[in-house]
């Protein structure tokens, strides 16, 4: 008896999509492994860390390039296994160069000052390095870094007074820098970050009144301004705010009563003045 077989199509379909399947993943890993960190970047974090004392972590910096390992995978940037940690961008000019977009280096008891060479990273996008012990001014140079959306640097043993060169990162929408040791006021040029959602300047030493070109600051969402020698009125422009969740103002010098703007701020969940 004659026997005809049918080719099985949805089988010949899916060996094929395996096989497609695994072209492009291997593709995929190929071209990850030829990206290499821009050499300027890799001088100025290995000159960083010396400085700081910071080493790379197991996860990290696998194959000897630091855009390697937990950089470039999905480990997130603040896993506790994952600290000092960096986050890159191997998109650049055809898949062949990364860029260090992300930095971290939190509570691990460092110290020293922030180091000029930082400035070669320009494609950072999040600097945080919270809970240390690091020293001196901070310096104007910070304000080069354009690309910034999240600067944290609370925390420390920070002095002097705050460079205005601050207000040319527009891109900011966090920035933190609580619990230092500085001094003056804040400068007007802060005022300029007009994509800012959240400011801590809680217990840093700053003082005097907040700037009137604040007023600018319409996506604020959260400001922690307590425990300084902030001065003057309460601001009638946080009244318009109105993202505004969290308030907290309490620990000052302000005089007068609660503005009657207050009253425009319907999302304002937190506040406190006491």
């Amino acid at each position: 008896m004659n026997m005809k077989v049918k080719p099985q199509s949805s089988s010949i379909f899916a060996y094929g999509y395996r096989l497609l399947f695994f072209f492009l993943v291997s593709f995929d890993i190929s071209d990850a492994q030829t990206a290499t960190t821009d050499p300027s970047e890799v001088r100025a974090l290995n000159s960083l860390f010396q400085q700081w004392n910071a080493q790379a972590v197991a996860l990290w910096n696998i194959s000897g390039d630091p855009c390697s390992g937990s950089a470039v995978n999905g480990t997130e940037l603040e896993d506790r296994m994952n600290n000092p940690s960096i986050k890159c961008d191997c998109a650049y000019s055809n898949s062949t160069i990364c860029h260090i977009t992300q930095l971290r280096v939190y509570a691990l008891n460092k110290r020293g000052v922030i180091p000029e060479e930082l400035v070669a990273l320009k494609f950072l996008t999040f600097l945080k390095i919270d809970q240390n012990f690091f020293t001196g001014p901070l310096p104007t140079f910070i304000g080069n870094l354009s690309a910034l959306q999240l600067l944290s640097i609370a925390h420390n043993l920070f002095s002097g007074t705050i460079p205005k060169e601050l207000g040319n990162l527009k891109e900011l929408t966090v920035l933190s820098f609580g619990s230092n040791n500085f001094s003056g006021t804040l400068p007007p040029e802060l005022g300029n970050l007009v994509k800012l959602e959240q400011i801590y300047i809680n217990s840093c030493g700053l003082g005097g009144e907040i700037p009137s070109t604040f007023a600018n600051l319409q996506n604020m969402r959260i400001m922690w301004a307590s425990d300084s020698p902030f001065t003057g009125r309460i601001p009638d422009f946080i009244g318009n705010w109105t993202k505004l969740t969290a308030l907290r103002i309490q620990g000052n010098s302000f005089e007068g009563p609660i503005p009657s703007s207050f009253s425009n701020l319907t999302s304002l969940t937190k506040f406190a003045n006491q």
